[in-house]
């Protein structure tokens, strides 16, 4: 092993990657309990290749047999061997023996779960699940006492629902079943709440009351932020807190998870990139101004639109922005494979450009294969041409008021019969919570209305989707569950 002593500005993850070795295997040599609390002048042993503590949280861990080498195991968890490798510590494949342990990284290929806001770090907030006919009412859940928080968007993943709930704790409840797996509160951590929450976000939001952020799992870990301030992980199992880091005054987005790191925004203008096994501060970038929306990862960007109104693209090794834009308002980004979007307009994720505009409210838009999915209709992915009304057909102008439009005004999409306050894609479906206390489904391709199903109670954020599911978060503080056949 090596001694090295800490310099100036350092952190823990600029001299891991000096080192080719991890932050988690520095941590575990150094018995550290706070991988950002190292200061100039400290010595640190550094292992070298070879050197491997014990396995990483999260993650699979596979017991090396006789025979097997780097390459085969990367083939049967279907991952890369340069993965695998990186994950442990690993300087070469000759060093993986018979009886080693060895963390097998999860990939980002996310199936038919819901892991994260939006469900992908782009926040696409679309996926592959087809729903088979009308829905029946499956199981809800609502914790013994509310404390005037709303709950978060849910996610899915393992088989278990994740979501942040009115007593301001977090949840994992059994997909299927809907029974308490853990619980872990939003603000220190504890098995209850207490009202510190609701403290702590007095005002955060437009509407007087907080909203607690969706969860984000990924490799076996639950990644939750608290508007204290403290973002923090625990396993996705059990429950069990991993690491804790407070980067700043407020994070009211959900994190986004990719490529062992994890993102976040701050109400006092921070973005901050984390290591995501153990809390490690990459790097932090400040934009001037708070950031309430989640941000999106896509195109090796970081996609950040604070409350300035700039979209900015931020490199995701080193928060370095690349690109900075004006948007008509500030919004939540999403990645779209060639494009980046923040409310009606698009742009080149490689330069900012404008590319196409169309008027669509202040609704999230939805990437969907090939089209940009809108309350009030869907557009050309490429051209922001408008292809069909899903909700409405456009208005006629009243008598005496119609004027031509001119070539260079951007297509101006019908608002819907009903408000929707969130909206997502899977499958064939385009699905919405309408101000209604309804969840509106239609047919993708048609426009044509499929079904819909009352809720027992309001709900502003996005559902959530798996095989033959549906989960909402209440704005009364729990979750209701609507069931479709399997075929």
């Amino acid at each position: 092993m090596v001694f090295y002593f800490v310099q100036r500005g350092e952190t823990l993850y600029h001299i891991a990657k000096k080192y080719q070795t991890t932050v988690h295997a520095i941590v575990a040599a150094n018995r550290l309990d706070d991988p950002n609390a190292i200061c100039p002048g400290q010595a640190l042993i550094i292992p070298r290749p070879g050197e491997v503590p014990s396995p990483p949280p999260g993650g699979i861990v596979h017991l090396v047999r006789a025979g097997e080498t780097v390459f085969r195991l990367a083939a049967k968890f279907g991952t890369t061997a340069n993965e695998i490798l990186r994950a442990n510590q690993i300087a070469h494949p000759e060093f993986v023996i018979a009886g080693q342990q060895l963390v097998i990284p999860e990939r980002m290929e996310v199936g038919d779960d819901w892991p994260m806001l939006g469900r992908t770090p782009g926040r696409a907030g679309a996926g592959p699940v087809a729903l088979e006919g009308a829905p029946s009412a499956g199981w809800s859940f609502a914790p013994r006492e509310g404390l005037g928080v709303r709950p978060s968007a849910p996610v899915i993943r393992y088989d278990r629902v994740y979501v942040g709930l009115g007593d301001e704790c977090y949840y994992a409840l059994d997909r299927h079943t809907g029974r308490v797996k853990w619980r872990v509160a939003a603000v220190g951590g504890t098995a209850a709440g207490g009202g510190a929450l609701a403290e702590a976000m007095s005002g955060a939001s437009p509407a007087g009351v907080p909203a607690m952020a969706a969860p984000a799992v990924f490799d076996g870990l639950v990644y939750l932020c608290a508007p204290d301030g403290t973002v923090f992980a625990v396993d996705a199992y059990s429950g069990q807190h991993i690491w804790r880091t407070v980067p700043g005054a407020g994070v009211p987005g959900s994190p986004a998870a990719a490529r062992g790191m994890v993102y976040v925004g701050t109400l006092d203008g921070w973005v901050l990139a984390l290591e995501a096994k153990t809390g490690a501060i990459a790097w932090r970038r400040d934009l001037g101004a708070p950031v309430r929306h989640p941000v999106a990862l896509g195109d090796d960007h970081v996609f950040v639109c604070a409350d300035d109104g700039v979209l900015r693209a931020l490199d995701p090794e080193t928060g370095d922005v690349l690109w900075q834009v004006t948007a008509e308002q500030p919004g939540a980004p999403v990645f779209a494979e060639v494009l980046v979007l923040v409310g009606g307009r698009a742009y080149d994720p490689q330069n900012g450009d404008v590319l196409w505009r169309v008027v669509a409210g202040d609704s999230i838009p939805v990437a969907r294969v090939d089209e940009i999915v809108y309350p009030g209709g869907v557009v050309d992915l490429f051209t922001g041409r408008p292809r069909r009304a899903h909700v409405a057909e456009p208005a006629a102008p009243a008598a005496g008021t119609a004027t031509a439009p001119s070539p260079d005004d951007p297509p101006v999409l019908p608002a819907p019969p009903t408000p929707l306050r969130s909206h997502i894609a899977t499958g064939a479906l385009l699905v919405g919570i309408g101000t209604d206390a309804r969840v509106h489904a239609w047919e993708a391709e048609t426009g044509r209305s499929a079904w819909l199903y009352a809720l027992d109670g309001p709900s502003e954020q996005p559902p959530a989707v798996a095989p033959g599911q549906i989960v909402v978060a209440l704005e009364s503080g729990g979750v209701q569950t609507l069931q479709f056949r399997l075929r």
